[in-house]
């Protein structure tokens, strides 16, 4: 009989006896991959055979990975795209080539494991033809092949998500895959932590491999980074071609001439030597893995993207580059940190001093713009008795000033306060050469009395003032309205009211990282949160009332009112709304407007401003106009058009 004649079941069954009476050949992960794995053209940097020459680091681990190797537990805590994720391929293919057994690897969701395995798995199956002969066709009929489960002699590949208790805690596993550890969620259905329950799968194997990725997070949260304190911790050490001693590279050894990122270049540690990156391939070739702790049963590699290889990642100029456009906003630091080099960035400040921030106001008056504040936002807390209102002003690297705090006496369940809300939003701002400067975005709280924030916010949409939600646990600090208006058939009405939520959290980590950072600065111009010193104590203080707990992971009050800290995070994300995203504005859209609001030349006898006033003049009260002067309104018209155009 031929064997094509034989169904499908019948050749895994006889494949799968044949395997079991085969003995395993002593091949490494690395010596499999370099013999058999082949990149496809399509996703692939380098489309072709794998060469573990090209990332020489990897060796190592992936043939710790060997089931001949003594090591039961490897740890890999590296910056994102140095071979993470294709260390974890590569063992996942030996594993379904050689290997009788079962595997499951594990991504931080279902959805992001499916994708995974299409466009990275299956993708390696069928570009390899070692893995094409012992995984069945998807398309075969009775195929043990779909996007969660391979089948191949002798055993099996699950693919499951860390959020999914189904997919951690049946089958035994004596191979397990966890990528991205850092992004799986801290408890799994009150089951507990999904790592630990995924790891209890390969009790009943003796031999069993256990291999945990990921790039860290912060270090209260950080899997990754406790796994690798517990390891061998090792480091990739390369070469000097200068000296010949040998070190692993750190970020603080690269350096560039001011002004010249583009232009970095490693500073050897040794002998002081500047080491140009062509070097770098020679480098990694002649590398080496040294462990700080060889007695440790777990095996632990760092590795950050110095390391990434010529051609397949951002060069050390890249690096430097990025570094300078990120090194003054704290949070975009963080990710800096996390993700280029590997590292755990520290939890959210806990705790401010309100009297240190109050000594750090300047004499600037309030509702007027200082040099460089060129767009104004909002951000309301709805009250029982009032609503409180900040207006902060906002430049270049998003550096912020408050312009205003008001807090609107009445009961938002009467018209009243909301009239005068209105009155305050549209009055203009003035900025230091007397252009009126308007609020071109406000965020107003309706996790209170929504009706009536949302009666507000229908009426003045076209003005840019907008309803919002705050929302425990976002990353994001603004997302993806939804629609509240409904037509009496159930559907969205369309041009209804829409309610924004706001990631509370993140915003709060934003605004103190900020803060903390600026404690180090002693002078002003050289700070991000910039505050007047008309503001009174109670702002302050309010604007430091909570503090981080890291064991509890959220936000907690010191005191009654932290309305402060509130509208200051609405104002944020007013000012990242779609249609403003000031965050993401270029220098050039920066230079546009401040070209029309901060012209050169004021007049022939007064020469430009370059401080703003001191303040004179009371704050806006409700219920009555400014008696500020009323200056020619064609600039600030233009500007506003100008705004809405450049977001």
């Amino acid at each position: 009989m031929n064997r094509r004649d034989i169904p499908d079941g019948y050749l895994t069954a006889i494949d799968a006896f044949a395997a079991t009476l085969r003995p395993a050949p002593r091949m490494t992960v690395s010596e499999w991959a370099d013999a058999e794995r082949m990149l496809p053209s399509k996703g692939a940097a380098e489309p072709g055979r794998w060469r573990t020459a090209r990332t020489p680091y990897l060796r190592a681990i992936m043939d710790a990975l060997s089931p001949h190797h003594a090591a039961q537990r490897i740890i890999f805590m590296a910056s994102a795209q140095v071979g993470k994720t294709e260390a974890g391929l590569n063992w996942a293919g030996y594993v379904m080539a050689t290997q009788a057994a079962p595997m499951l690897a594990v991504q931080p969701t279902v959805d992001t494991g499916e994708l995974w395995s299409k466009q990275r798995l299956q993708s390696m199956i069928d570009a390899t033809p070692n893995l094409r002969t012992r995984v069945m066709p998807q398309r075969s009929r009775d195929s043990g092949n779909t996007t969660r489960l391979k089948e191949f002699p002798g055993g099996m590949l699950r693919i499951g998500g860390a959020n999914s208790s189904a997919d951690l805690a049946s089958m035994p596993i004596r191979y397990l895959f966890l990528d991205e550890v850092d992004r799986y969620p801290l408890d799994l259905d009150d089951e507990g932590d999904p790592v630990s329950i995924a790891e209890a799968r390969t009790t009943t194997f003796v031999r069993r491999k256990i291999l945990l990725t990921s790039t860290p997070t912060i270090e209260s949260l950080s899997r990754i980074n406790k796994e690798w304190l517990a390891s061998s911790q090792q480091r990739y050490h390369v070469v000097c071609p200068h000296c010949g001693e040998r070190q692993h590279l750190q970020w603080d050894n690269l350096r560039w001439p001011e002004g010249r990122p583009h232009a970095a270049q490693y500073v050897c540690e040794h002998c002081g030597a500047f080491i140009a990156e062509t070097h770098k391939a020679a480098m990694l070739a002649g590398g080496e893995w040294v462990a700080a702790f060889p007695d440790r049963p777990a095996l632990g590699f760092h590795l950050n993207a110095l390391y990434t290889p010529p051609g397949l990642g951002l060069t050390w100029g890249e690096l430097a580059t990025e570094f300078e456009a990120k090194k003054r906003e704290p949070l975009q630091l963080k990710v800096f940190q996390n993700v280029r080099l590997g590292e755990c960035s520290a939890d959210p400040e806990e705790k401010l001093d309100w009297e240190d921030l109050k000594s750090r106001a300047e004499p600037f008056a309030l509702r007027i713009a200082p040099p460089g504040c060129l767009v104004a936002t909002a951000g309301v807390d709805v009250q029982k008795d009032r609503l409180a209102v900040q207006i902060r002003g906002w430049g270049r690297a998003s550096v912020c000033w408050t312009l205003d705090w008001v807090e609107l006496p009445g009961d938002p369940t009467h018209l009243a306060v909301w009239d005068d809300l209105e009155r305050l939003l549209s009055e203009p701002l003035l900025n230091a050469h007397g252009t009126p400067l308007r609020i071109s975005r406000a965020a107003i709280d309706a996790g209170y009395l929504t009706d009536d924030v949302l009666a507000f916010t229908r009426k003045y949409e076209r003005r840019g003032w907008f309803a919002i939600k705050g929302v425990s646990g976002a990353r994001q600090i603004i997302s993806r309205p939804s629609k509240v208006d409904l037509r009496r058939n159930g559907v969205t009405q369309k041009g209804g009211a829409s309610l924004w939520p706001v990631g509370v959290d993140a915003a709060k980590e934003w605004i103190f990282a900020r803060l903390g950072a600026d404690g180090k600065h002693a002078m002003a111009s050289d700070r991000q949160e910039r505050f007047s010193a008309d503001l009174p104590e109670e702002y302050f203080a309010q604007l430091a009332s909570e503090v981080y707990d890291p064991n509890k992971r959220r936000w907690i009050k010191q005191r009654a009112r932290n309305e402060a800290l509130d509208t200051a995070v609405y104002a944020r994300a007013a000012a990242m709304h779609p249609a403003l995203r000031l965050h993401v504005w270029s220098d050039a859209k920066w230079s546009e407007l401040a070209r029309l609001l901060e012209p050169a030349i004021g007049d022939l006898f007064s020469p430009p401003a370059t401080e703003a006033p001191v303040s004179t003049q009371p704050t806006w009260q409700p219920g009555r106009p400014q008696a500020a002067p009323a200056p020619d309104t064609a600039p600030q018209t233009k500007a506003v058009s100008l705004v809405s155009r450049l977001a």
